[in-house]
C-alpha cells in the first residue's frame, strides 16, 4: 500500500519561501551599496578624469542596482501584508 504525501500547507510554504527571496535581496542590495560607497570614494581619491568618469559610472550602476533590489523588496512585503490580512 502506497504512502500517503504528506499535505502542504501553501499559506505557509509560500510565506517561508518568500522570506528567504526577501532576505537574498535584502543581503544582496547591502552588497551593491557597498560596493557603490567604494566606488564613490575611489571618485574623490582619482585625479585623472577618465578613471574618475570609470567610477561614477561604476557607483552608478551599483547605485540603481541597490534601489531597484530595495524597491523589489518593499513590493514583497507589501503583498505578504496584505496575503496576512
Amino acid at each position: 500500500m502506497a504512502k500517503k504525501p504528506k499535505p502542504i500547507d501553501l499559506k505557509q510554504e509560500t510565506a517561508d519561501i518568500s522570506a528567504e527571496i526577501a532576505a537574498s535581496y535584502e543581503k544582496l542590495a547591502g552588497k551593491f551599496r557597498e560596493k557603490a560607497k567604494r566606488a564613490a570614494d575611489k571618485v574623490k581619491d582619482t585625479k585623472g578624469e577618465e578613471m574618475r568618469a570609470f567610477h561614477r559610472r561604476r557607483f552608478e550602476l551599483y547605485s540603481d542596482a541597490a534601489t531597484d533590489l530595495e524597491d523589489r523588496l518593499r513590493q514583497l512585503q507589501g503583498s505578504e501584508e496584505m496575503e496576512g490580512d
